[in-house]
């Protein structure tokens, strides 16, 4: 049984920014945050209730759209799993990193397929989608003008020998609501995956 929780949710809102996600389990947000090095000119760390594993992003929704987006994804069927959390990464791989994020591994294949019966959910849905490359990544930090070899120095001093393991029960659709400092997730609905 899906759970909805509207909570905050502007229910009056005709278009909403949404995505499809994990949430991260909070002793692993905990590590993800001690990654984090304040030291790093010009980079904004992600807060730790933010860090979330992207299934997929939806961009606006329609109130209408949404009704059927929430009912395909009720339908999704994969049993749950377990995901390792992995070393430090940017995009782009080249220039100037933007982005800097950790991996979880090679994934798992359940992992991918969750991604794939989301797709055709939402894509079933009558909506567009992003149908890039999936690269399972957790985003940590945002970052303006850190060069490449502070990077790469943050990667050395935090590699992940054994990273936390974690299990994956659900997921969510969430909406985006950008604020003054920072944007917030307000989970709207969760879908439970099979006990394996």
């Amino acid at each position: 049984m899906t759970t909805p929780l509207y909570g905050e949710l502007e229910k009056n809102m005709p278009v909403r920014r949404e995505f499809i996600a994990i949430k991260i389990p909070e002793s692993v947000s905990e590590y993800l945050a001690s990654l984090c090095d304040d030291s790093l000119s010009n980079t904004r760390w992600i807060a730790k209730e933010n860090l979330h594993l992207t299934m997929q992003f939806l961009g606006n929704v329609e109130d209408e759209d949404e009704d059927g987006l929430r009912r395909v994804l009720r339908s999704v069927a994969v049993s749950s799993f377990t995901l390792e959390i992995g070393n430090i990464g940017t995009f782009p791989s080249k220039g100037a990193p933007k982005v800097i994020w950790v991996g979880l591994g090679t994934g798992h294949p359940l992992l991918f397929q969750l991604r794939q019966q989301i797709d055709d959910a939402v894509i079933g849905a009558g909506i567009e989608c992003e149908m890039r490359d999936f690269i399972p990544h957790i985003t940590i930090g945002r970052c303006a003008t850190c060069s490449r070899e502070a990077i790469k120095a943050l990667s050395l001093n935090t590699k992940v020998k054994n990273g936390p393991v974690f299990s994956v029960q659900e997921f969510s659709l969430y909406e985006s609501r950008r604020g003054p400092d920072k944007s917030r997730y307000i989970e709207i609905e969760s879908y439970p995956l099979r006990r394996s």
